[in-house]
C-alpha cells in the first residue's frame, strides 16, 4: 500500500465507513474514529498488516493469539525494514457501533488476511463469506482443523463452510492442521520471506 499520512488514512477511514448501510458519522462517531486512527488503526496503515481471524471461543482464542503473535515475531526476525502488525479485531479501538463495519474496515486495509478455523460456529463463518470475493482472495490464507474421522469433520464444518474451504483449497490458498505445532509450522511456511 502507498505511504498515506495520519491525516489522509483518517480521511479515508470516515470516507469508508461514511458508505456502509446503517452507519451514522455523527460529531462523536468522527471524534472516536480520529482518536482509534490516532491511538491504534493508524499503527498499521503504513505497515505490513496481518488480519488473524477465526473463532473467539475459550478454547479457540488461544491458537488466534499464538498465530498473531507468531506472525509479529517472525516478521521482526526477518530484520526487514518494514514495520509489521498482526492482530485480532478485538486489538483494534471500535471505530463503528457495527462489528460488521469495523471488520469491514479492518479487512479493506489488511495486507493479509489470516484465518484460523476450528469448526464453523460463530460470527468467523460471516466474515468467511464476506471475504469469499476476489478483492480479498490473493490477501486471504486459511488455515483449517482437521479432525480424525469424516464423522467428526462432518459434524464441525457444516456444508457451506466446507465448500468454502475446498474453494481455498482449489487455488492453494488452504492448509489443514490437526495439532498446534503443525499449524504454526504452516504458518511459519506460508509467510516465509521470499
Amino acid at each position: 500500500m502507498p505511504s498515506m499520512t495520519n491525516d489522509d488514512a483518517t480521511r479515508a477511514v470516515i470516507d469508508k465507513l461514511g458508505d456502509q448501510p446503517g452507519e451514522t458519522l455523527t460529531p462523536e462517531r468522527v471524534e472516536a474514529i480520529q482518536t482509534a486512527m490516532h491511538e491504534d488503526l493508524g499503527r498499521f496503515i503504513n505497515n505490513t498488516s496481518y488480519f488473524v481471524l477465526g473463532s473467539y471461543g475459550e478454547e479457540e482464542r488461544p491458537r488466534l493469539e499464538a498465530v498473531r503473535d507468531q506472525l509479529a515475531s517472525d516478521a521482526a526476525a526477518s530484520n526487514s525494514d518494514d514495520g509489521v502488525d498482526a492482530f485480532l479485531m478485538d486489538d483494534i479501538l471500535d471505530v463503528s457501533e457495527f462489528f460488521t463495519s469495523k471488520f469491514k474496515l479492518l479487512v479493506s486495509y489488511a495486507d493479509h488476511i489470516v484465518g484460523v478455523y476450528e469448526h464453523s460456529q460463530g460470527g468467523h463463518a460471516w466474515e468467511a463469506g464476506y471475504i469469499d470475493q476476489p478483492t480479498y482472495r490473493d490477501r486471504m490464507r486459511a488455515f483449517y482443523r482437521t479432525y480424525e474421522t469424516e464423522e467428526e469433520q462432518y459434524a464441525v464444518y457444516d456444508g457451506m463452510f466446507a465448500h468454502y474451504l475446498l474453494s481455498m483449497e482449489r487455488v492453494d490458498r488452504a492448509y489443514t492442521w490437526t495439532t498446534p505445532e503443525e499449524l504454526r509450522d504452516y504458518i511459519e511456511d506460508a509467510y516465509a520471506p521470499d
